[in-house]
């Protein structure tokens, strides 16, 4: 199909460099998915390690996204860091389930649940406190954002993740083994010994230049001018 059209537009920079590859010399043009402008993807919070103690988790509190997974993992991890904190920031319908188990567990003095936001002031905010964002299911534009603000996310290896994973590349994704509460609470320790590093400019950079709402409309922009 493509050998009939003008060009391709893909979603992804590793798709572009794919479809170059098959089809040298027809334009390729990256639109990649974004959720903010450019001038609200800045690295926030400091280098000072005293300030971040959080895990933070953003997203919908369903089975896919194996949040009591993060949970569990979580209640190893804060048995050698007692300074940790989860912050859960969205909602669903395993949102009693979570707040149960987190009093069986004996963390829920550990655990906020922050309901669903939506702005990015109050998002940074969150994120300044972080050590780490989550995804203990499968990554997406979660990913874009906590990059954006210069956290790294720790992420399960094994999962059909959104076409949003080539970030991994940054270098700010600690991977963890799938289903595992153990490789996931190492995971978070890996982030807690790390926290000094933060904020990731150069990764936050990164994500401004390639993954803000700018540059998918470049990629658009540029298709359109070409195709006249």
């Amino acid at each position: 199909m493509r050998r009939f059209a003008s060009g391709t537009i893909t979603y992804t920079y590793s798709d572009q460099a794919a479809a170059e590859h098959e089809l040298p010399g027809q334009p390729v043009w990256a639109a990649t998915n974004a959720l903010y402008r450019a001038n609200d993807i800045q690295p926030v919070g400091t280098s000072k390690a005293e300030t971040r103690k959080e895990v933070l988790y953003v997203g919908r509190f369903e089975g896919s996204k194996k949040v009591p997974l993060l949970l569990e993992s979580f209640a190893h991890a804060v048995r050698q860091q007692p300074d940790l904190l989860l912050r859960l920031v969205g909602g669903g319908s395993q949102e009693d389930q979570l707040r149960h188990r987190a009093h069986e567990l004996g963390i829920a003095d550990k655990v906020i649940f922050e309901g669903w936001v939506d702005d990015v002031d109050r998002l940074k905010l969150f994120y300044e406190r972080a050590i780490c964002a989550v995804s203990p299911g499968f990554a997406g534009l979660g990913l874009t954002q906590c990059l954006g603000f210069g956290v790294p996310m720790v992420v399960s290896k094994d999962e059909p993740h959104a076409p949003e994973i080539e970030l991994a590349d940054t270098g700010g994704v600690i991977w963890v083994e799938t289903d595992s509460t153990t490789s996931m609470a190492e995971g978070l320790l890996a982030a807690w010994r790390r926290r000094g590093e933060l904020p990731l400019s150069l990764v936050s950079d990164y994500v401004r230049n390639h993954y803000s709402a700018e540059s998918m409309a470049r990629g658009l922009h540029y298709a359109l001018e070409d195709v006249r």
